[in-house]
């Protein structure tokens, strides 16, 4: 019987440095000890035929000690997956398989779970690892197919290709009823450049459109590489648009970015597409501006409630509608299949993965408080990542924790893992963390602190992570301690010092220090029915400025955080997620 990995770990020697420098072995090889007689590949969602043909017939470097027992069950009932679970070692699914614990639960010998697409939504991640069960995915090989659907809509959109089609097909023939527009000197502002948004950028080149960007996690080198004129913020960019088109990850920020304000901000007449993630544009106010006209048209691949969208939005004229089939293309099926088959063989074979969801069973390796430190660099990773507002150039990780400096490179993939995960449309893990760095044109260095440089105080030992900015004066600094090496605690953010977990949802409040303000503060969150779990205040001098850091139970919407702005007093909020 084939067991579940075994611990696996980063390791690195002073000889090594670098990306290089981190070693993963994400399961035991099934050269060893207890191995089966056959391992059980479980398939449930429809693959190219080139999966099957690849875990059968592997590459002399992947190939297994012993044979694979296949069995493919596409679309099978809920019944017969737990059934068949039960025996699996390993199970490829699509987006109809929720993997969940009860699943979980009757795979007894499951250590692999690779997910045929790039989200994993329907796969419970926590239950994945707390069991040991490694899962894989394959981001980036849908990237073409879904910005030349994005194109496909926008072309059907602008020359009203559906209309015409089925008017002819009626046995019409309307020209002048079909009078469209062209894509040539057209403005088209493009939310988020990654892996797909650069592609659309390229594309519209093509098409000798004018191409603006937003994407503030992004160096401008992005931009200039891509031909994207940068705008700093999506309010700037949407009344010089003719097109808006979304290529973001759904997250907490993401989500309902496009309401009605935005979309009415938007050139009269314009077109909306999104082929990126249900959610992101609202669909409720996408409606009604298509009803009263002010938006002329849009293009949707993708739904807030699939398989069954919005009926109204579905049903307008103005509105090209799709099912979701941005990956559906015989390439982008061909390279899913490949990239998964070969996922999966590696993951058998104890080799290091490509696509890690999830690294259940990776351990940092270090003197003293090595580990608690690599995990502190990640949260402060993310809480950077979530509170500037500028174009970032460089990443700095001052540490003063009582960290050898061999051990400084796993810090660095931590902070960078924080950082990016926010905002990135693939999953970052230590394995590509520096390599999706490098896409975004930053730079990063990890140093020594001096006694003042931590920016924790000369006598705390811990780490400062800074984002620097184009400008000089662009900078965001937050800092963090682990007290008697096991407790972490927030303690410094651009030159205010704290004492609190790094744990949870926090608010974070700029305000001019008056009376009244954690009065307003607190009378607010409580009719939004948002309770307060912590409440840390600091101030640079009595009567200037100061900064809250408050616990709260639960998240804000991007309503309730705009509402606390416009307070008395209050200069900025900001809502951190994800701790």
């Amino acid at each position: 019987m084939m067991h579940r990995a075994a611990p696996s770990c980063f390791s690195q020697s002073s000889a090594e440095s670098g990306a290089h420098a981190v070693r993963l072995g994400a399961m035991r090889s099934v050269t060893g000890s207890g191995q089966p007689t056959k391992i059980r590949v479980l398939i449930t969602g429809k693959l190219a035929d080139v999966a099957v043909a690849t875990l059968q017939n592997p590459p002399p470097e992947l190939a297994l000690p012993v044979p694979l027992d296949i069995v493919s069950l596409p679309d099978c009932s809920r019944e017969v997956l737990l059934g068949e679970v039960a025996t699996a070692h390993v199970l490829v699914t699509r987006s109809e398989t929720d993997v969940d614990a009860e699943v979980l639960k009757r795979a007894k010998v499951l250590s692999v779970v690779a997910r045929a697409a790039v989200g994993y939504g329907n796969i419970d991640l926590d239950a994945c690892t707390e069991a040991g069960v490694l899962v894989v995915n394959t981001p980036g090989k849908n990237t073409n197919s879904a910005a030349e659907l994005t194109l496909g809509l926008l072309l059907s959109l602008i020359r009203k290709i559906p209309g015409a089609h089925a008017s002819t097909s009626a046995g019409g023939w309307n020209r002048h009823q079909f009078t469209g527009t062209e894509l040539q000197g057209k403005t088209i502002g493009i939310v988020g450049l990654g892996n797909v948004g650069h592609r659309v950028a390229k594309f519209a080149r093509g098409f000798d459109m004018r191409v603006l960007a937003f994407d503030p996690y992004l160096a401008d080198d992005v931009f200039r590489r891509n031909g994207a004129e940068r705008k700093t913020s999506l309010e700037e960019m949407l009344p010089e648009c003719d097109v808006l088109t979304v290529h973001t990850p759904l997250n907490k920020e993401t989500k309902g970015m496009v309401g009605e304000i935005e979309l009415r901000k938007l050139r009269k007449g314009a077109l909306v597409l999104n082929a990126a993630r249900g959610g992101i544009i609202s669909e409720k106010a996408l409606l009604k501006v298509l009803q009263e006209g002010y938006v002329r048209g849009a293009g949707i691949d993708t739904w807030d409630n699939e398989p069954k969208p919005l009926e109204g939005l579905v049903a307008h004229p103005g509105v090209v509608a799709t099912p979701h089939i941005g990956a559906s293309t015989e390439e982008a099926q061909h390279r899913i299949g490949e990239t998964v088959a070969i996922q999966v063989l590696k993951a058998l074979r104890g080799e290091i993965v490509d696509y890690p969801v999830n690294l259940p069973h990776v351990r940092v390796l270090g003197t003293g408080s090595a580990r608690q430190y690599a995990v502190l660099a990640e949260k402060l990773g993310r809480v950077a990542a979530q509170i500037f507002d500028f174009r970032p150039q460089r990443l700095r990780l001052a540490v003063s924790a009582d960290v050898k400096a061999e051990e400084y490179q796993v810090l660095r993939l931590s902070a960078l893992k924080g950082f990016l995960s926010h905002s990135s449309d693939e999953y970052v893990s230590y394995v590509n963390a520096e390599r999706l760095m490098e896409k975004r044109g930053l730079g990063f260095v990890v140093e020594a602190a001096t006694s003042t440089s931590a920016g924790v105080g000369p006598a705390a030992a811990g780490l400062l992570l800074e984002v620097q900015g184009t400008e000089a004066s662009e900078k965001v600094e937050v800092g963090a301690v682990l007290y008697d090496g096991t407790h972490p605690r927030l303690c410094y953010l651009n030159g205010f010092e704290f004492e609190i977990e790094p744990e949870g949802e926090m608010l974070i409040l700029q305000n001019h220090d008056r009376p009244g303000v954690i009065g307003h503060v607190g009378g607010y969150l409580a009719q939004a029915s948002i309770n307060i779990a912590q409440f840390e205040l600091s101030r640079n001098k009595r009567g200037g400025m100061a900064l809250s850091i408050i616990r709260v139970d639960g998240t804000l919407d991007g309503e309730t955080v705009q509402g606390l702005r416009k307070l008395p007093n209050v200069i900025s909020a900001r809502m951190v997620t994800g701790l």
